[in-house]
Formats: C-alpha cells, sequence, structure tokens
C-alpha cells in the first residue's frame, strides 16, 4: 500500500513544476508578442499616415505654404502621437510646419534619416532621440514628396518631416502588463537604450543598459529566453521579442522576477500533495470500510484520475457485471467531471482570444470617431443665410461627411457617405476632407465638376492602389453664391428645396458617379443650377435618415421626410436638425444601424 504513495507523491510533484516553470514561460513569451504586434502596428499606422500625407501633397503638385499648413494641421489634430511636423524643399529648407514657430528652426540635411530618405528615396525612420523642442523621448519620420503631375517621370518636389513622441507606446506597454501584476516591460532601441518602460520613475530617459549582461549580445532570433539579472541584480526570467519593422531594430523585453515563478511552483506543489495524499487516504478510508472487492475497481478509477490530473489523455474505466452500482455511479461522474472542466478550459481559451480581438476592434473606432468627428466643420456663419447641421454617428462607426466652407462670393457645402466602417474609413474621410478644403481654397471659383475630378483622382490613387481597398464614396459638392443662385455635381441622395411662396418641397436628384473607383470620372460628371430665394430651404440628408426602419420593412422614406420639413420649415435651422432627427429614431427605436446627418440652409431675407 506505500508503494503507490511513495511513487504518486514525488512523481507528481516533480510533474507540477515542471509544468509551472512551463505554463510561466508560454506567458512571458505571448505578452511580449501581444505587446510588440500591438507597438508594430501601431507604430506603422503613424509612419502610413505620414507617408499619406506626403502623397496628398504630391498630388497637388505644388508647395504652396498657405495649402501645406492647412494639410499639416489636418494630420496633427487627427494623430495626437504626432508632436511636429514640417515640409521642406529639395534644398532641405524648412517651409512651413505645424506648430509654425518650430518650423523655421528645423534643419535636417546633415541627420541620417534625411540622407536615408535621399538615398533609398523611400520613407525612413530616425533612432529615438530626446525632441529639441519637447524634451521627450521622439523618433522623426521622413517621406519625400512626389510630384503626381509627371507620371512618366516623378519629380521630387521636396520631404515631410515628422516627430512622433512614445508616450502613446508608453501608456500602451504600462496597460499591456499590469494585468499581470508581477510583470514588468519595456522597449529596446538598436543601442539597447530604453525607449520605453512600463515603470519609468526610477530611470531617465534613453538609459543605456548594453553593460548589463541579461541584454548582453545579438538577438538573432524573433523570440527568446533567458535568465539573468537585471540592472537592480534581481534574478529575472525575460522574454525578447524583436519588432517585425527592420527599419526600428527595437526589441520587446518582459521580465518576471524568478522568486514568483518559485512561489508559484511551491504553490502548484503544495496543491498537488494535498489532493494526491487526500485522494489516496479517501482511498484507503473506503478500502478499509468496504469489502475486498472493491478494491480493483477503486484502484482503477483512481489511476484514472492520476492520469487525468498529470495532463494525459485517458477514457474513462469500465465496470464489471458484479461491481457495485455506487461504483458505477462513481466511475461515471467523476469521467462527466474531467470532460466539464476540459470543455470549460477549452471555453475559456476561447474567450480570452476573443476578448484580444474585440479589445483591438474598440480602439479602432475610438480613432476613427475622433477622425469623424474631428473633422466636421464647428462655425457655420455665412453672411445671408441661416446653416445648420448635425449627426448622429451609429454605434459601429461608419462614413457619413458633411463640410463648408465660405468665400467672398458665398460659400462651397457638400455632404457624402463613405462606404465600409473603422479606421479605413475615417482614413478616407480625411483625405476627402484635406482634399476638398484646399482646392476650394485654392480655386474658390472653380467649376464644382473641376473640384470633383481632382478630388477623385486623389482618392482612386489613395484608396486603390496604394491602400489597395475597394471602398468609395458618395459625394455632391456646390458652389452657392450670395444671391442665392448654386450649381452643383456629384452623386449622393436627393436634395430637397422649400420654396418659401408655396411651402412645398421640391425634390433635386443628384446624379453622378460614385468617387474613388476609377479615373475619367469627368465624363460622367454633370452639373445642376438653380436658384434660392429669400426664404427658401435647401437640405441635404444622408441614407441612415430615409432608410431608418428598413430591416423591419417599414423604413422612414423620403416622401415622411418632406413632410416633417414642410410642417417644420418655420423653426430655426439648428431646432429644425434636431426635430427631425427626432421623429427619425422615434419612428426606428431599435438599435441605429447607420449614422443620421441632416443638414440645413436657408437663405434669409435682405430686409
Amino acid at each position: 500500500m506505500l508503494a503507490p504513495v511513495a511513487y504518486l507523491g514525488p512523481t507528481q510533484v516533480a510533474r507540477w513544476r515542471d509544468v509551472q516553470r512551463r505554463d510561466a514561460d508560454k506567458e512571458l513569451r505571448f505578452a511580449a508578442e501581444s505587446l510588440a504586434r500591438a507597438i508594430d502596428q501601431a507604430l506603422d499606422a503613424s509612419i502610413r499616415e505620414l507617408t499619406v500625407t506626403a502623397n496628398e501633397i504630391g498630388v497637388y503638385g505644388s508647395l504652396d505654404p498657405d495649402l501645406l499648413q492647412k494639410v499639416l494641421h489636418q494630420h496633427c489634430s487627427a494623430f495626437p502621437s504626432c508632436l511636429g511636423v514640417f515640409v521642406s524643399g529639395v534644398d532641405a529648407h524648412p517651409i512651413t510646419g505645424e506648430p509654425l514657430q518650430n518650423a523655421s528652426s528645423a534643419r535636417v540635411s546633415d541627420r541620417e534619416y534625411y540622407q536615408e530618405m535621399l538615398r533609398t528615396r523611400r520613407t525612413a525612420v530616425s533612432g529615438v532621440e530626446i525632441g529639441r523642442f519637447t524634451g521627450v523621448p521622439t523618433i522623426h519620420v521622413c517621406a519625400p514628396v512626389w510630384s503626381s503631375r509627371d507620371v512618366d517621370s516623378p519629380k521630387m518636389l521636396g520631404s515631410v518631416v515628422g516627430a512622433l513622441g512614445l508616450s502613446y507606446l508608453q501608456e500602451l506597454t504600462t496597460r499591456s502588463v499590469e494585468v499581470y501584476g508581477d510583470m514588468q516591460a519595456r522597449v529596446l532601441d538598436g543601442r539597447k537604450r530604453v525607449a520605453v518602460d512600463s515603470n519609468p520613475r526610477d530611470r531617465p530617459a534613453l538609459a543605456d543598459l548594453s553593460s548589463i549582461e541579461l541584454y548582453a549580445g545579438v538577438f538573432t532570433e524573433q523570440t527568446s529566453l533567458r535568465y539573468g539579472r537585471n540592472e537592480r541584480g534581481e534574478s529575472v526570467r525575460a522574454a525578447f521579442v524583436r519588432i517585425a519593422d527592420p527599419r526600428l531594430a527595437w526589441t520587446v523585453v518582459v521580465m518576471r522576477p524568478t522568486w514568483k515563478i518559485e512561489e508559484q511552483a511551491r504553490h502548484a506543489q503544495a496543491s498537488t500533495l494535498i489532493a494526491v495524499f487526500g485522494a489516496l487516504a479517501l482511498g484507503m478510508t473506503f478500502a478499509f470500510v468496504l469489502s475486498s472487492w472493491l478494491a480493483q475497481p477503486i484502484s482503477k478509477l483512481a489511476g484514472y484520475t492520476q492520469r487525468v490530473a498529470g495532463g494525459e489523455g485517458a477514457s474513462a474505466p469500465t465496470t464489471g457485471r458484479w461491481d457495485a452500482r455506487e461504483v458505477g455511479d462513481l466511475v461515471g461522474t467523476v469521467a462527466s467531471m474531467v470532460a466539464q472542466l476540459q470543455s470549460q478550459a477549452d471555453a475559456l481559451r476561447e474567450h480570452e482570444k476573443e476578448q484580444v480581438v474585440l479589445a483591438r476592434f474598440r480602439q479602432e473606432l475610438e480613432i476613427a470617431e475622433r477622425i469623424q468627428v474631428g473633422i466636421l466643420p464647428k462655425s457655420f456663419e455665412v453672411p445671408g443665410f441661416e446653416i445648420a447641421a448635425l449627426m448622429k454617428p451609429a454605434e459601429a462607426v461608419g462614413g457619413d461627411y458633411y463640410e463648408l466652407l465660405p468665400n467672398e462670393s458665398g460659400f462651397w457645402i457638400a455632404a457624402g457617405d463613405v462606404s465600409g466602417h473603422g479606421l479605413t474609413a475615417g482614413l478616407i474621410m480625411l483625405m476627402l476632407q484635406s482634399a476638398l478644403a484646399a482646392l476650394a481654397i485654392h480655386a474658390p471659383n472653380a467649376r464644382p465638376a473641376e473640384i470633383l475630378k481632382s478630388t477623385n483622382r486623389l482618392l482612386v490613387e489613395n484608396i486603390r492602389r496604394r491602400l489597395r481597398g475597394d471602398d468609395h464614396v458618395t459625394l455632391v459638392l456646390m458652389h452657392v453664391l450670395r444671391d442665392g443662385t448654386f450649381v452643383f455635381a456629384g452623386g449622393h441622395e436627393p436634395i430637397l428645396v422649400l420654396r418659401a411662396a408655396s411651402g412645398r418641397c421640391e425634390v433635386v436628384e443628384a446624379y453622378g458617379p460614385w468617387m474613388g473607383i476609377q479615373d475619367g470620372v469627368e465624363k460622367h460628371l454633370h452639373e445642376g443650377n438653380g436658384k434660392l430665394d429669400p426664404g427658401d430651404l435647401m437640405i441635404f440628408h444622408s441614407d441612415g435618415i430615409v432608410e431608418a426602419g428598413a430591416s423591419q420593412r417599414n423604413p422612414f422614406g423620403l416622401e415622411r421626410l418632406c413632410s416633417a420639413v414642410e410642417r417644420l420649415r418655420r423653426l430655426p435651422a439648428q431646432v429644425m436638425c434636431r426635430e427631425i432627427l427626432g421623429e427619425c429614431r422615434s419612428w426606428a427605436p431599435g438599435p441605429q444601424e447607420d449614422d443620421m446627418t441632416l443638414v440645413v440652409v436657408r437663405r434669409l431675407d435682405p430686409r
């Protein structure tokens, strides 16, 4: 009877200690690889955004300071990690920047990353350094600006240089390990200096760790594990994972004190000993109380539980014909419990994977929502007109967009919808707003069809050729003069015009091609025109209004929208927007399926 006790205890304890150490290594490796992927994706998004900005400037084919200031301001507003950005000519002399006061002193001709950009003709990234103006760890991204007008022999107009602060990577690193409680994470640059640390309070920025034996040597493998002592002399187990982008030469290090790992192993040892010897004591008690013919099936059951506890696959024992009914019930119960535990463990692993994917999706939606709301106009003051707009975004961020650009002759107004959801739709909206604003300011008296032609060329270049996407944009663009005369082009939802004289709505169709699909849309662009008399209203709306309730086969519809406009026409424009959207939500009270946008323009009586 003592032989199984002597074998089962030490063998099982040794197995569990090894399992605990392997699990600790898996947890370290998982934490380091997850953090490395998150940092690589965050940096790649920022670098790609700066490259897209350089490409947008190249589409214009001009380094006009006013145009550049508008594009750079939109870039810095949408991406808070950007501490500053400036544009220089081919002579490396700065032209303008954001913020503007730092641009004049920005000289890059002697910087390694600038020379690397000139040599490779591609976007280059610098090492980590303390920013001259910000005083925080920073990397610089330098992207060439190529003129898109010379397709056969592109000409480099200059470069865009952006300073990216690492504070958002600091927050990402801290959050990635705080769930474990006893881990510390840091990111080392190619010179083994600390670029980002989850606990930076006791260490200066860019502290050099190359002399510490734990970090010695070259990290040739993608992922590696080491024992060693950190800079404070503590014994640690560390996982090293290299960042995928070869331009950075960064390494993510996640470490845990070895005494913590041993403490978990000791706890597992104690639990195993209690469970094993408790089960053996219980079996001996039953063997003493029950008759000897129960010993064999109970012994089988004990062996089965031992194999399952050791992580081995095993089939449940069968009961003999003459075994007691209680023995059969016990075997069935244990087998059922083991199956339930295995099923719950599998479900828990799947749930953890789903939570990681869900967290990434939520972060992307937050960024897209900030872009969508941030680029909308904040002021609607135009002499001789009363203008108001209201948007109710859906839970899954869509792509509704509107714009108002006043000028000396009147104002430009646009309404559109970007296909798709999430971060891609947000980036396309940012491109669209930058292109329309820059072209309208640069050529205030141009025809709407001409501006849409240039805008479509930019969208096709970025969406189809560079991002390799299949998204598109529905867009109507209108130029309204001070006397109420208007001309428009593009394809979107019908425009409603309410005449003050009759109190009735007119439906003006906005036929035209979708933007961003292919070049040569000018032959399909047709301009329409008209005039607003004093007191007349013009309403732009998105498909989210007229299609509200469509999933229940009872849409709000264009006719019901016209009736609401006619009934509420005497209210102020802002109140009118709020009331119509309220009626639409009351009509379809369930979860909102798409963005709802309404823009109201009223020509005021000059008297």
